[in-house]
C-alpha cells in the first residue's frame, strides 16, 4: 500500500505546483455529457478578493454513472437525518448499541444486480465503500469538508475531504475518516479507519475522460456476543445497580471481529464520434472498467466460548478468510436523437474465495479452503425519450464461468405535469448466493459447511409518485425462489442456544413474497415545518424467513428561521420513531450476520429526540438529546435480541464546509 501513497503524494505535489492556474469553462462534468449553465465551471481556480468566491453551485460532483450534482451547504431537514456516522438516511435501520456496530433492518431492499457473489458478512459492510459510494470532482478552488459528531463514551467520529483541480482538467480528492467509540457495555469498542482518494481528468479536446480511484478499509470491533439472559432481565426490570451498563454481564469478553481491503478502480472512455450537434446526436463512445479488489475477513477469540456450540480447539481461535475479485469490461455506446441510446458491455471476471487449510469432518468428507474462477458476462443498455415519456431497459447474462446469472430491468418514468413523475419498473434476476453460504469454515464445529446451492431467483414490480408539493409514494412488489438465509436449528430455550447450531440454508419448498409501501412527505406551513416518513410492509409468503415490522413510522415536527439579522439560520424542533413488534432476526458475530431465529420476539417502541441545529456562514452544527423517552420512561427496548437501545445521550456534530 505504501508504493500507492508515495503515487499519490508525488502526482500531487507535481500537480499542484504546475496546477494553480484559471479554470476555463468546460464543455462536461467529467463523463463529457453536458450540464446545465448553473452547473458549469468559473474563470478562475484561486480567488484573491472574498466578493469573488465562486458560487457553491460551480463545486461539481460526479457519481459513477456520470450524473452531475453540485455542492449543498444548505440546512434542511433532510440534512439533518443524515447527519450520522453512515452519512444516509438511515430510517429503515436500527442501530445496534454503539457507534459502528452493525444495523438491524426494518426493512429491506433486494435490487442487488450483482452476478458476482459477494465476500458475505454483510453486516460489516455498512460502512465499506463500494465503487457506486465514490464521487469525483471538478472544482473551481480547492474544498474541504470536515464532519465531527461525538460518540458513546471515549472517542469521536471524524471525516475530513479535500479536493481542488490541480490544472483545469484534472481534480484531486482525498478523503480519511476515522471512529473509536468505548461504547456504555463491556467490551464492545468500535473502530474505524478509511482512506480514499480519486482523481478526475479530461483530455484537451474534450474526447477522452478518465476517472481514477483508490479506497483503503479497516472497520474493527469488539464482540461480546449481547447480554446474557440474566442481564436481559436485569435490564428489562431496570435493576438500579445496572444503571451503570457496564455492570450488565455479556456473553463474552474476549473477541473481536474485523473487516479490511484496498480496491484499485479505473474508469476511462474515449469519443470516437463526436456527432452532428450539442445534443450528441450520431456520438460513439467506447470505455474501459477495471476494478481490483481484495478483501479479509476474521473473527478471533481468546477461549473458546459454549455460546457457539462445540469447537475444534479450546483457545485462540483465529478464523479468516481472503477474497480478491479482478472485473475488466469493455463498453460501446451509440447515441441517435430519434432511436435513442444504445450500450453494449463485454466483462471478465476472477474471483478467489480463501480459507488457509482444507478442513475434513468427523464422516472423513472435506470441507475445501478454496472457491475460484472466472465469470464471462455480457450486457446491455437502451434508453430514450419521447415528449414527457422516458424508458430505459438493461440486461446482463454470465455467458460462461463458474456461475449462472442473469438480470433484466425495464423502467418508464412519465412526467405528467411540472409538479408530478410517475415511474414503473420491473426487475427479473438470478443470481448465486454470497461465498459464505457456499463455503464457511470455523474453529466452531457446527460453522463448517460446503453447500452447493441453486440460484436465487428475485422478481421485483414496483413503482413511485413524487409530487413537489405533496412528496413521495412508492410501492412495490418482491417474489424470491430459493430464498437464502442463515438459520439456527434445533430446539431452543435460551439466548445461549440460539448459535449452537447455525446453519446456511435455502427455501426450496415455499417462495418468499414481500409487499413494501413508502411514503414521505415534507410540508412547510411558514417558519414551521413537519416532515412524515411512513412504512408498511406485509411478508405475504415466508414470514418465518424474513421477519419484519408490519409499521414504521417517523414524524418530525420543526421551526426554522433566520436569526441575529440573518447572520445565522435556526432549525430545532422533535422528532418521533415507531415501529411494531416483529421476530427480528439476531446478531451472529462469527458470520457478522443476522440469524433467522423463532426464540424471542422484538418489541416494538417508539423513539424520541429532540434538536436545534444553526448553520452559521458554511457550517452547520447539530445538537441533539436522542431517546429522551428514557429521561422519563427509562429504557427497557432492544434493537436485536440482546442488544439494548441506546440510553439518553446528548450528541453534538459539525459539517464545515471551506470554500478556500
Amino acid at each position: 500500500m505504501h508504493r500507492y501513497i508515495y503515487f499519490f503524494i508525488f502526482v500531487f505535489s507535481i500537480g499542484f505546483m504546475q496546477g494553480q492556474e484559471r479554470l476555463k469553462k468546460t464543455e462536461g462534468a467529467g463523463g463529457g455529457e453536458p450540464v446545465n449553465r448553473a452547473e458549469r465551471g468559473i474563470d478562475t481556480q484561486r480567488v484573491n478578493k472574498k466578493d469573488d468566491m465562486p458560487p457553491a453551485t460551480d463545486y461539481k460532483i460526479i457519481n459513477r454513472e456520470r450524473d452531475t450534482t453540485v455542492v449543498d451547504t444548505s440546512l434542511s431537514i433532510q440534512k439533518y437525518f443524515k447527519a450520522n456516522y453512515l452519512r444516509k438516511d438511515n430510517f429503515e435501520l436500527l442501530a445496534l448499541h454503539n457507534v459502528g456496530m452493525p444495523y438491524n433492518k426494518l426493512g429491506h431492499d433486494f435490487q442487488d444486480f450483482s452476478l458476482t457473489p459477494k465476500l458475505g458478512a454483510s453486516a460489516k459492510h455498512f460502512n465499506y465503500k463500494t465503487k457506486d459510494d465514490i464521487y469525483y470532482y471538478e472544482t473551481p478552488t480547492p474544498f474541504t469538508e470536515l464532519y465531527f459528531r461525538t460518540v458513546l463514551e471515549q472517542g469521536q467520529s471524524l471525516k475530513s475531504f479535500f479536493t481542488t483541480n490541480l490544472n483545469p482538467r484534472l481534480n484531486f480528492s482525498v478523503a480519511y475518516e476515522a471512529l473509536n467509540s468505548l461504547g456504555e457495555y463491556v467490551h464492545a469498542r468500535s473502530e474505524a479507519s478509511n482512506f480514499s482518494t480519486s482523481f478526475n481528468y479530461r483530455n484537451k479536446s474534450d474526447r477522452y475522460f478518465l476517472r481514477f480511484h483508490f479506497t483503503s478499509h479497516d472497520l474493527e470491533q469488539q464482540e461480546n456476543g449481547g447480554l446474557t439472559t440474566e442481564s436481559v432481565q436485569n435490564f428489562v426490570n431496570e435493576v438500579p445497580e445496572f444503571e451503570n451498563r457496564a455492570s450488565l454481564a455479556v456473553q463474552f469478553q474476549d473477541a473481536f471481529s474485523r473487516l479490511w481491503g484496498n480496491r484499485l478502480y479505473i474508469d476511462q472512455e474515449y469519443i470516437l464520434v463526436r456527432g452532428n450537434d450539442s445534443t450528441q446526436n450520431n456520438q460513439i463512445r467506447l470505455a474501459h472498467e477495471l476494478s481490483i479488489e481484495d478483501k479479509n475477513y476474521a473473527f478471533n477469540q481468546e477461549d473458546a466460548s459454549s455460546y457457539f456450540g462445540p469447537t475444534l480447539v479450546n483457545d485462540n481461535i483465529r478464523d479468516e478468510v481472503k477474497h480478491f475479485e479482478y472485473q475488466n469490461e469493455l463498453k460501446a455506446s451509440y447515441k441517435q436523437n430519434l432511436l435513442g441510446k444504445f450500450e453494449f458491455a463485454a466483462q471478465i471476471t476472477d474471483f478467489r474465495y480463501q480459507y488457509n487449510a482444507i478442513y475434513v469432518q468427523e464422516d472423513g468428507s472435506l470441507i475445501p479452503n478454496l472457491l475460484n474462477g472466472n465469470l464471462y458476462s455480457l450486457s446491455g443498455i437502451y434508453a430514450n425519450k419521447i415528449g414527457d415519456l422516458s424508458y430505459k431497459g438493461e440486461a446482463k447474462y454470465n455467458v460462461a464461468g463458474e456461475f449462472d446469472g442473469s438480470f433484466l430491468k425495464g423502467e418508464l418514468n412519465y412526467a405528467i405535469n411540472k409538479q408530478t413523475d410517475v415511474n414503473a419498473f420491473l426487475s427479473v434476476s438470478s443470481r448465486a448466493p454470497d461465498f459464505n453460504y457456499l463455503l464457511n469454515q470455523s474453529a466452531y464445529q457446527n460453522y463448517n459447511w460446503f453447500n452447493n446451492l441453486d440460484n436465487i431467483d428475485t422478481q421485483i414490480l414496483g413503482g413511485k409518485i413524487s409530487h413537489k408539493k405533496f412528496g413521495n409514494l412508492e410501492a412495490s412488489l418482491t417474489q424470491i425462489k430459493n430464498y437464502t438465509y442463515f438459520g439456527s436449528l434445533g430446539e431452543i430455550e435460551s439466548l445461549e442456544e440460539v448459535f449452537t447450531n447455525v446453519k446456511a440454508l435455502q427455501a426450496t419448498d415455499q417462495d418468499v413474497r414481500y409487499v413494501k409501501v413508502k411514503a414521505t412527505n415534507d410540508m412547510q406551513f411558514g417558519v414551521f415545518g413537519m416532515h412524515h416518513s411512513l412504512l408498511y410492509q406485509n411478508v405475504l409468503n415466508g414470514e418465518n424467513l424474513l421477519p419484519t415490522p408490519d409499521f414504521v413510522s417517523r414524524n418530525t415536527l420543526y421551526y426554522q428561521d433566520h436569526w441575529f439579522e440573518k447572520a445565522t439560520f435556526i432549525q430545532t424542533g422533535i422528532s418521533f420513531k415507531y415501529f411494531t413488534d416483529f421476530n427480528s432476526t439476531m446478531f451472529n458475530p462469527i458470520l457478522n450476520e443476522f440469524v433467522v431465529q423463532d426464540f424471542t420476539n422484538l418489541e416494538g417502541f417508539y423513539n424520541v429526540d429532540l434538536f436545534f441545529n444553526a448553520k452559521v456562514r458554511s457550517a452547520r452544527l447539530f445538537f441533539v438529546l436522542e431517546n429522551a423517552t428514557g429521561l422519563f420512561e427509562g429504557n427497557t427496548n432492544f434493537t436485536a435480541p440482546g442488544y439494548a437501545l441506546r440510553d439518553f445521550r446528548f450528541r453534538f456534530g459539525l459539517v464545515w464546509n471551506f470554500f478556500l
